[in-house]
This record gives C-alpha cells, sequence and structure tokens, in this order.
C-alpha cells in the first residue's frame, strides 16, 4: 500500500474541497465551469478544463470515501458508495442497477473493466443519428489519450479460475475469447475492487483526474445534489443545488453555483431526471427517452473444483463470439464472468430458506458467467424512460 495517499495529501495541503453539509443557506458560488458529476465524463472534463486554465467546481451528490474508508467490507461499501445504497431498480423492480454514488463516481466502485466504444456501435450512431465527429477514427487520439491516463492495458496476470472457465469453455467450443483490458497499476489481485480500491491501484477518477484538477486550483463540492439548473432565456447560468444529511436527505439549506459554462455529467439516469426538475426546454419531447441498459442474464453453475469467485482480478477474460460476427438479429451479448463476494451472491440466488442456505455454503464452488445483450440498435427496442417520483428523485420505466 502507497505509505501517502493522493487525497489524504491534498487535503491536508489545502485543496478547495467542502462538504455541503458545512454550507449555510443561499450561497453563491462561482466558477468559468461547474460540473455536474464527477465520475468517468465530470472527473476527465474537470481535469482537461482545468489544465486549460479555466476554474472548475465539481459537484457532486455522493461523499468522498478514499483509501482509509476502504476496507473490502461490503456492508458498508454498498450502503455508502452506490445510489441508493445499492438498491436502484427499475419502476417494476425488475432489473436491478449498480451504480456509484461517491466521488469518482462509477469508476470508484467499477471491477476495472476497460473497454473502448465498439467500433460497429460508433459506425452505427455516426450513420443512424449523423454523428460524424464519434466515428473510430475520430475517436482514436482521445481513446489513445485516457488508456495512457489510467494506465489501460490487457490484464497480463494469470485469470482467476472464474474467468478461466469462461477461457476454458470457450477454447472447447471453439468460441473466440479476448483479456479484458483493465485500468490499474499496481494491482494486488485481491478481487474486491466493488468495494473501493485499498490500495490505490485501481486508476479510477479518484485517484487521477479528480486530483489533477483539484491540484489546478479546482473546488468540490460534495453531499451535493444538483437540484434544477438556472434558467434565463436560452441560457444556463448555473445550478441550485441542495445540501444533503448523513442519510442523503436534503438538510434543509440550499446554495447556487453560477458559471456561463455549466457540464452535465451525472449520467443517464440522474441527468434526465435534472433536466426534467429544471423544466428545460424540450421541444422535442425527447428528455428521459432512449435511455438504454444492457440487461444482463446471469448463469450459475456448481463445480469439485475450489473456484472462490470473489478472489483475484474480478474481470480478466471476455467473449464477443456472440457480440457481433455471429448474430443474425438486432442484439448480441457480451460474455463475462462476475465476481461473487458473499452478500452480492446473497441477493443474486435470490432464494431462502435452507436452499438459500445450501447455495450459500457451495458459495467456494460456484462459478457465475453473465450475458451483457447489446441493446439500441432496433428501432423496436426504443429504450426507456425517465421520470420523477413525488420528491423529485428519478424512475426508470
Amino acid at each position: 500500500m502507497s505509505l501517502t495517499d493522493r487525497i489524504a495529501q491534498g487535503l491536508e495541503a489545502g485543496w478547495k474541497v467542502t462538504d455541503a453539509t458545512t454550507l449555510t443557506d443561499n450561497q453563491t458560488h462561482e466558477a468559468d465551469v461547474v460540473i455536474v458529476g464527477t465520475g468517468a465524463g465530470g472527473g476527465t472534463t474537470a481535469e482537461i478544463l482545468a489544465k486549460s486554465g479555466l476554474s472548475v467546481i465539481l459537484v457532486e451528490e455522493g461523499r468522498l470515501y478514499y483509501q482509509k474508508d476502504f476496507k473490502m467490507d461490503e456492508l458498508t461499501s454498498y450502503a455508502n458508495l452506490y445510489q441508493e445504497g445499492m438498491s436502484r431498480v427499475t419502476k417494476d423492480g425488475a432489473i436491478a442497477i449498480l451504480q456509484g454514488r461517491c466521488v469518482g463516481g462509477s469508476t470508484t466502485v467499477n471491477w476495472t473493466s476497460s473497454f473502448r466504444t465498439p467500433a460497429p456501435t460508433l459506425n452505427h450512431w455516426a450513420s443512424r443519428f449523423g454523428l460524424d465527429d464519434l466515428t473510430p477514427a475520430s475517436m482514436k487520439p482521445w481513446f489513445d489519450g485516457r488508456e495512457q491516463r489510467h494506465n489501460i492495458e490487457p490484464w497480463l496476470a494469470e485469470p482467476n479460475v472464474n474467468n478461466d472457465i469462461l477461457r476454458q469453455g470457450c477454447e472447447a467450443l471453439g468460441w473466440s475469447w479476448e483479456v479484458i483490458p483493465r485500468n490499474v497499476k499496481g494491482c494486488w489481485n485481491l478481487g474486491y475492487c466493488g468495494t473501493g480500491c485499498p490500495t490505490n491501484a485501481k486508476q479510477s477518477m479518484l485517484v487521477t483526474t479528480i486530483p489533477g484538477a483539484l491540484n489546478k486550483q479546482s473546488g468540490l463540492i460534495y453531499n451535493a445534489r444538483a437540484e434544477r439548473l438556472i434558467i434565463e432565456g436560452e441560457k444556463v447560468l448555473g445550478v441550485e443545488v441542495t445540501a444533503l444529511n448523513s442519510d442523503y436527505k436534503p438538510n434543509g439549506n440550499m446554495f447556487s453555483v453560477k458559471a456561463p459554462h455549466v457540464v452535465m455529467s451525472c449520467g443517464g439516469i440522474n441527468g434526465p431526471a435534472l433536466l426534467l426538475r429544471s423544466d428545460a426546454p424540450d421541444p422535442k419531447k425527447r428528455v428521459g427517452k432512449r435511455t438504454f441498459f444492457h440487461p444482463v442474464a446471469f448463469n450459475f453453475a456448481q463445480f469439485d473444483e475450489l473456484i472462490d469467485p470473489y478472489y483475484g482480478a474480478p474481470q480478466s477474460i471476455y467473449s464477443d463470439h456472440y457480440q457481433w460476427l455471429n448474430v443474425t438479429g438486432p442484439a448480441g451479448y457480451k460474455l463475462e464472468a462476475t465476481p461473487l463476494h458473499p452478500g452480492l451472491a446473497a441477493v443474486l440466488f435470490m432464494g431462502h430458506g435452507g436452499r438459500h442456505y445450501e447455495d450459500m455454503g457451495n458459495l467456494p464452488n460456484t462459478n457465475l458467467l453473465l450475458a451483457l445483450i447489446r441493446d439500441g440498435f432496433d428501432e423496436e427496442s426504443p429504450g426507456a424512460s425517465i421520470e420523477l417520483a413525488g420528491d423529485g428523485s428519478p424512475v426508470v420505466d
């Protein structure tokens, strides 16, 4: 483990980091740019703009957790680091949504799989929606730069047994498989990436671009929910923000962050919700429409051999055999292995009573593969809709 943590070091050196619970009502903060969200989009944008000389304020709904807080403990990590305490689901409760709610966003809790947007996807967007700036050739220098910044490269260590089963199965069936690129540096191969990296090996926004921006005199306000955009005429002038208490409920104080430029990097769920709360102009009635997830089908198997699916790099092998080349319809799928920590397994098994007790007892011998379905390429698949609950929070239909 590193002797000095970048976050602790920066806080001690006087970074402009503020817990919104300490702010009084009706304050106004100003910058050249306000960025809502500190995940992959927000963190990257903040560093690039800060290095260009602009003053930036990052607004984050979650809290600031870092190395000292990451103890490989599912109970506290899921409650603290994930949206709605890891209980965010679709309106009908059928699909669970694992999404980060902390400084660094989902990059703080993801399993380090770091893929480029596939060329067929970029080409589809370019041809279907006229987004010519998103062709593979146009995006290549950006992908190259991000891979260098976050040390993204194929995992060179041997896969854990959970992932190696996928490799063995593909080879037995004659299917193609590849090694997953991971955004890590000096990884200890612990396997608990989803609870926050305790060694700072994961090159998330938390330890890369956010420190990069804060070192350039940017500001970070956390425990702060962007309530609505400040819109006057055709201009967005800033964001009205609600301070949150320890239970992520409004503490009664609101403040504003004014800036001539506002960047929304709060994701495909919270982003549309922010626009809906703001009564943003929507002449085409598209706000909250065409929100695409990638539904995942799980496949559990029990083996005689020891799997220990909770140890080692969570994901290191994948197969796109039925993603593009061997697909006759509009929806292919990516095959990956999934880590099975006890808390996560207890939920995914969806059992109860004696059978659940038996399944949990067999966890060391259990393998889990997933088929991640490619969605959004067919007119008959219009995507999800984002609505607002009575308290203004997003609902995924």
